[in-house]
């Protein structure tokens, strides 16, 4: 469990950094922003008023479209409020936001024409470019404040006096912004991902002693049974020794000499297994044998001397215990 959550903390702050990295391109916001002025019917001129060069800085470019090639001439504000007195001309005078220029229609019923628009003796300079035209205007604002400072000054912008001033001006200013959520989403993901790391170290180091735990559990197991086997195995022999031991102890108590010196007694053969019957087989087996020697051949029995033998045959060669004469007592007495 320990390990996965090691894991998603991880990855949670790996998505925290990457989502930094888009933050600060993909997603960032635009590095530069233009304000735009399109222009219907501006006639033959076309002025932007002091200061709206600078709105959004002192670095940038101007950006001007027209017919045929554009004049940008730079002088007094008087003077260029002189020389188009009368004239149909259109003024930009400021930013409605960041992407709109605002402009001002001035005269709309004045002369449509100017003759000789770039030759008047009135301008402090002229220059003239295809269209489109591009100022600087970090340039331009280091020429205003330079040794000849001429500060705010109004652009007069014309073509050639018959078409109109200019199409098209947009003003470029660049942006210093960014998310403001970047450096929280490289700090929480950087510290979200040192977090799961060690997490997950320190699971893999605790898994490994568990593993080494249980490798030296399971021979310490296997030794204490066999042990316990060697133990009981052991208990069993020394109670069969003690009882052996026992048993001659007390068959030599009981056979001793005379003179109380103990000895061992001799086996007695009909404490053997069998001896017993094989002995009272022995004993009528005798007894049948006695009875079979005492009876002669007619079923009597022979005589027996005083000391139980039985008496000795006859010399003439006949049976044991035959009696010649035998057969006729038996007739007579029959």
């Amino acid at each position: 469990m320990q390990r996965l959550l090691a894991v998603l903390l991880v990855l949670i702050g790996l998505i925290g950094l990457v989502l930094g990295r888009l933050g600060e391109t993909t997603w960032a916001p635009e590095t530069e922003t233009t304000a735009t002025a399109t222009l219907e019917d501006p006639g033959p001129a076309v002025v932007i008023d002091p200061g709206v060069l600078y709105v959004g800085g002192e670095e940038g470019k101007v950006v001007i479209e027209g017919a045929s090639d554009v004049s940008v001439i730079t002088a007094s504000n008087s003077d260029i409020d002189a020389y188009l007195e009368g004239v149909h001309h259109t003024r930009v005078t400021g930013a409605s936001d960041w992407s709109t220029l605002s402009t001002e229609d001035v005269e709309p019923d004045g002369t449509a024409e100017i003759s000789d628009p770039t030759g008047s003796d009135l301008w402090r300079s002229v220059d003239t470019s295809a269209s489109p035209y591009t100022l600087d205007i970090g340039e331009f604002w280091a020429a205003e404040n330079g040794e000849n400072e001429q500060v705010y000054r109004s652009l007069l912008i014309v073509t050639d006096g018959t078409a109109a001033g200019a199409d098209k001006i947009s003003i470029t200013w660049p942006v210093d912004d960014e998310n403001e959520w970047v450096p929280y989403a490289y700090a929480g993901g950087a510290a979200i991902a040192v977090i799961g790391l060690v997490l997950l170290v320190v699971s893999i180091g605790r898994r490994g002693d568990e593993d080494e735990d249980e490798l030296l559990e399971e021979p310490q197991e296997a030794r204490s049974s066999e042990a316990r086997t060697s133990l009981a195995t052991g208990g069993a022999a020394a109670g069969a020794a003690a009882g052996g031991l026992s048993e001659g102890r007390d068959g030599a108590d009981t056979d001793t000499d005379t003179d109380g010196a103990d000895a061992p007694r001799a086996e007695d053969p009909l404490d053997a297994p069998g001896a017993r019957e094989v002995g009272e087989q022995s004993v009528w087996s005798f007894g049948d044998r006695a009875d079979d020697a005492g009876t002669g051949a007619d079923g009597t029995a022979s005589d027996a001397g005083s000391d139980g033998t039985a008496s000795d045959a006859p010399s003439d060669g006949g049976s044991p215990g035959a009696d010649p004469s035998g057969d006729d007592a038996d007739q007579e007495r029959r």
